[in-house]
């Protein structure tokens, strides 16, 4: 069944920063963070109360976040962005819309604010246990957001790629995105044992109908919720499939050439939010867009090059929900307007 195993919080995946060997040294650090962030106190209290100096609780709390043990969440937004949510929401029919602030092109990490928006929202999906089932896309977004979750427990939480779980770069596709959330939540993890795309059309229909595909296919189908990113088009923007070498120069003049603006889960729309026609699409591998229309769909995408994507994606009616930044939400609305 592909089956993801569960692992070990302190797995040593590349992801997750090894913890301190000493569980004294753990525990004191856990205890300091707590002490700071939810006691409110000082460090000079902390360093009372544990009988350490002040130097080793600045240690302590530091070794807490590289533990991955204190993650920040903002509750509420400002006026303008709820204004911009509400606006987004209602010309666009969608349930959920969060919009967080712009971070700068130059900052250490843009997608950082998406990212914790994203696990914020996904950590309250879960813990008010109406996801039993949880379909996940690729890319960065989703990446980050994973990156932000905190450890929760879902153990009876089953979470399947809804595409192709086979890509170059490991720690963007939909296996490394399901493979550290199962280490955070303690969930069940599925593999789709397929690339994104396939040689041809023909060669699509024989993986997609062989049984191990067909077994995670039918757990994907019954999603309750499904996370995914959205992609610009070559030559309009920056293009993830295009790094990775999943699509090349061939497969981008066929996409311009058939008017292809925006991707969603390895299959390209044009500015009417409808499916072009070009090979690729007749050669991606996982859930159609026919199936995916039946789902809880939330795209999690930023940036003002993703516009004209996210545009095209919210017109094909396929999102439920939105999480993006206050540049692409005004970008949106005064579009419409």
């Amino acid at each position: 069944m592909n089956k993801i195993s569960k692992r070990q919080k302190n797995t040593g995946h590349t992801n997750v920063k090894p913890r301190p060997e000493s569980h004294s040294e753990a525990d004191l650090a856990l205890r300091a963070a707590w002490l700071s962030y939810v006691g409110g106190y000082t460090q000079a209290d902390i360093a009372k109360r544990l009988g350490v100096s002040r130097m080793k609780v600045h240690r302590l709390v530091a070794m807490a976040h590289d533990m991955g043990a204190v993650t920040v969440f903002i509750e509420g937004s400002p006026e303008d962005l709820i204004r911009l949510e509400d606006g987004l929401k209602e010309r666009s029919g969608l349930e959920t819309c969060i919009v967080v602030p712009a971070l700068p092109a130059e900052a250490a990490n843009p997608q950082a604010n998406l990212g914790r928006a994203a696990a914020h929202y996904l950590k309250s999906r879960l813990e008010s246990g109406d996801v039993e089932v949880l379909g996940l896309g690729w890319g960065r977004s989703l990446s980050e957001m994973v990156n932000c979750l905190p450890v929760m427990d879902c153990s009876s939480v089953r979470m399947v790629p809804v595409l192709g779980s086979v890509v170059r770069k490991m720690s963007l596709n939909p296996y490394d995105v399901i493979h550290r959330l199962v280490d955070k939540t303690g969930g069940e993890g599925y593999l789709l044992p397929v690339p994104l795309f396939a040689d041809t059309a023909e060669h699509r229909d024989v993986l997609m109908a062989q049984r191990s595909v067909q077994d995670v296919i039918g757990i994907a189908v019954e999603a309750d919720l499904t996370m995914v990113g959205l992609g610009a088009v070559p030559d309009m923007g920056h293009s993830l499939l295009m790094e990775l070498g999943e699509i090349d120069q061939h497969d981008a003049g066929s996409l311009r050439e058939a008017g292809a603006v925006a991707e969603i889960l390895g299959q390209f729309l044009d500015a009417h939010g409808e499916l072009v026609e070009s090979p690729i699409n007749e050669r991606a591998l996982g859930l159609s867009l026919a199936q995916l229309r039946n789902h809880h769909i939330v795209a999690v995408a930023c940036g003002e090059e993703k516009v004209e994507a996210i545009t095209a994606v919210l017109k094909a009616g396929l999102l439920k929900g939105l999480i993006t930044d206050e540049v692409v939400a005004r970008r949106i609305l005064e579009a419409v307007d």
